[in-house]
């Protein structure tokens, strides 16, 4: 399900300024982490007006060239000064996206770090907002054990990973509780996070194995052998 321009849906990326930054601009199997996640924005909303891309102002330029040469003009631009930090560059992005004439009342927030988001999962959180959720996360299990280390470094005990979930992007919002998350965030942020603390009633849908979350630039070259696994 993609959704149609009558129902305010709109989907915005973050490039804050951070050290995978300048790496998201950079080629990976021929497109950029960027205009990938961007790509997939727009199978998610269909109209370029409603993607929003929040970044770091040093790499505003990069940004608006890169989408150009890329077919992609009409996705907005939010430039952030001064720390640019992720919160920052979310916040930028969504009063771009909310403002007149886009107006948008349910946002996705994809990241650059998960750049082969398969468009299913999309519209499965797609789906849930459209339904009226007010957060909608998807969730993966966890397959690796996971175990309590001290302070020396000795492992303490085993959680039991049944009970656990990876949070993965596209994340889901009603649009005016996103900015309430926002504006109410101290110190770092994780919109997951926040939505959990903030006692928000929380939709998940099955997340996917394929929508991995890389750290740039060191995974370059997994992310290469599993697009060239999927051709």
């Amino acid at each position: 399900m993609t959704a149609s321009p009558g129902q305010g849906l709109a989907a915005v990326v973050t490039l804050p300024a951070a050290e995978y930054a300048a790496a998201s601009l950079e080629p990976l199997a021929g497109r950029t982490p960027l205009t990938r996640v961007v790509q997939a924005c727009l199978e998610a909303v269909t109209d370029p007006a409603t993607v929003a891309v929040g970044v770091a102002v040093s790499l505003a330029d990069d940004v608006r060239a890169l989408l150009a040469r890329d077919g992609l003009p009409a996705v907005g631009v939010a430039e952030v000064g001064g720390q640019a930090s992720r919160a920052q560059c979310l916040a930028a992005a969504l009063e771009m996206v909310v403002a007149e004439p886009i107006s948008a009342s349910m946002v996705l927030v994809y990241d650059v770090r998960q750049p082969l988001t398969p468009s299913s999962l999309s519209v499965r959180v797609v789906e849930s907002l459209t339904h009226g959720a007010t957060v909608v996360l998807p969730v993966q299990p966890v397959t690796d054990s996971v175990k309590v280390v001290d302070e020396g470094g000795a492992v303490t005990a085993s959680l039991d990973r049944s009970t656990l979930q990876i949070v993965q992007f596209p994340r889901g919002f009603a649009a005016v509780h996103l900015r309430r998350l926002l504006a109410d965030s101290v110190g770092g942020f994780d919109e997951a996070a926040e939505a959990i603390r903030s006692a928000a009633p929380i939709v998940t849908v099955d997340g996917d194995a394929e929508a991995v979350t890389a750290e740039l630039p060191s995974d370059r070259a997994f992310l290469e052998a599993v697009i060239a696994g999927r051709r």
